[in-house]
C-alpha cells in the first residue's frame, strides 16, 4: 500500500458497500448518479451494527425511495475491492441481486441526482470502473 492511500476510517480496513443489482422486464438494470457521479448501482456504506438486508434497504430508500416497508430478496451475485480516491479508503462492494415480487416503481431518493433503467451492455466500453463491473457481472462474467 502507498503512503497516500491509508485509509480515513483508521478502525476498518475496508469500507463495506453493498450495491443492489434490480433488473426490470426489459432485462435493463436500475442505476443512480449521486453527487455528480456518473451512473452506478445503487448502494452505499454499511452502517456498524446493521444487518445487510437493513443496509440494503436503507440505502435503497436514500437512492431510489423505495418505501421502507417494501418486501424484497436478496441473493449475493460479486464483490470487488478498490481504492475510491473520493473517499480515501479501500472499498469492497458486496453486489446483491434484488428481487420484488411486483417491481416497484423507483425514484429519486434524498441522496440521488438521477435515477434510470439503463441498458448493462451500453456500458461495455466505459471507462468507468462502476459500469465496467456492471458489465462484468451482468453480461460478460467469465
Amino acid at each position: 500500500m502507498q503512503e497516500d492511500q491509508i485509509s480515513k476510517y483508521p478502525n476498518t480496513f475496508f469500507r463495506v458497500s453493498l450495491k443492489a443489482v434490480i433488473e426490470n422486464e426489459e432485462g435493463e438494470i436500475l442505476c443512480v448518479k449521486e453527487a455528480g457521479s456518473d451512473w452506478t448501482l445503487p448502494g452505499g456504506g454499511l452502517d456498524h451494527g446493521e444487518t445487510i438486508e437493513n443496509g440494503l434497504r436503507r440505502e435503497l430508500f436514500e437512492e431510489v425511495a423505495l418505501a421502507q416497508d417494501t418486501p424484497f430478496l436478496y441473493q449475493p451475485i460479486g464483490h470487488d475491492i478498490m481504492w475510491v480516491d473520493s473517499r480515501q479508503a479501500w472499498q469492497l462492494w458486496v453486489i446483491f441481486r434484488v428481487t420484488f415480487d411486483v417491481l416497484p416503481q423507483f425514484s429519486k431518493g434524498v441522496d440521488a441526482d438521477d435515477v434510470q433503467f439503463i441498458n448493462p451492455q451500453s456500458f461495455k466500453d466505459s471507462p468507468y470502473r462502476a459500469q465496467q463491473l456492471i458489465y462484468k457481472w451482468l453480461v460478460d462474467p467469465l
